[in-house]
């Protein structure tokens, strides 16, 4: 059986609910020497409990890295989606610093918690771009330093007021910075527009607030209007969750990878059913 009708047979092993399906992954891992389908196989382990055989896994990968700098750092970006900055922070370190590796070492740090690393290293970045202004609200705000994140996120806002990810980390620095009202007020006037985006900031808003049936119905128009929404698709599937509709969550969760593989908002839903 070649590699690609493994990963079919695999999945559908997964769905019927297989509870040894880690050996027969572990076993492909093994088999096949491209990186990747190491990679592969740590993803669909992540819908699988099997801690022991994603530990051998990326043992596996780390001890056989190619030397290939696009295909490093294409393993990189994928082991932070699949919640292993660590490894990928590793990898990043031994690598020539230039800014999109100095970008994606901050997502890392950020990802472990080490904001004040994550501040520092995005001072090293030699042009800043407005995806890392956004990264640098989340930093600011996870210090308490949220007048710094507010005032970032509003600058922000007047040069790219139709951006989804600015407007997100705009209420996010309100919501964090205890403007809680702000925020809320500025999502219902965006609804004015009637845009996907305008209706996944209100139900990112509104769930962050607790209210998940109103949150699920916003992200649904969302969807409604823009199938392929992921900040929606998120929010979605997060309010199924917190409301018990794991199964429900889960179909989200694939949906999500389905319009955006390895997307860490399928990994962030997933999250919420753990356990469930």
């Amino acid at each position: 059986m070649d590699t690609q009708a493994a990963f079919e047979d695999i999945k559908r092993e997964i769905s019927q609910g297989n509870p040894m399906i880690g050996d027969k992954v572990l076993a492909l891992a093994r088999a096949d020497d491209d990186p990747m389908t190491k990679v592969k196989c740590l993803s669909l382990l992540k819908v699988v409990n099997d801690p022991g055989a994603s530990k051998e896994i990326l043992r596996l990968l780390m001890e056989s890295l190619p030397n290939d700098r696009k295909d490093l750092v294409q393993i990189s970006g994928a082991l932070r989606g699949l919640e292993y900055p660590s490894s990928a922070l590793s990898i990043l370190k031994g690598m020539e610093q230039d800014d999109s590796i100095v970008r994606m070492s901050a997502l890392c740090l950020i990802d472990l918690d080490e904001y004040e690393d994550a501040l520092d290293t995005v001072g090293r970045i030699k042009e800043i771009t407005p995806f890392d202004r956004v990264m640098l609200t989340e930093i600011h705000s996870a210090l308490g330093q949220h007048a710094k994140a507010i005032e970032i996120a509003t600058g922000l806002l007047s040069e790219y007021p139709q951006n989804y990810q600015v407007r997100r980390a705009y209420v996010s620095s309100l919501i964090l910075g205890g403007r809680d009202k702000e925020a809320g007020k500025y999502a219902r006037s965006c609804l004015k527009d009637k845009t996907a985006d305008s209706n996944a900031i209100a139900a990112y808003v509104l769930r962050i607030a607790g209210n998940y049936k109103a949150a699920a119905g916003y992200a649904t128009r969302a969807i409604n209007i823009d199938n392929g929404h992921i900040g929606a698709m998120e929010t979605l599937g997060i309010c199924l969750a917190e409301k018990g509709e794991y199964d429900k969550a889960r179909i989200v969760a694939g949906a999500i990878n389905e319009k955006s593989p390895g997307d860490k908002a399928a990994l962030n839903v997933l999250s919420y059913c753990e356990g469930h």
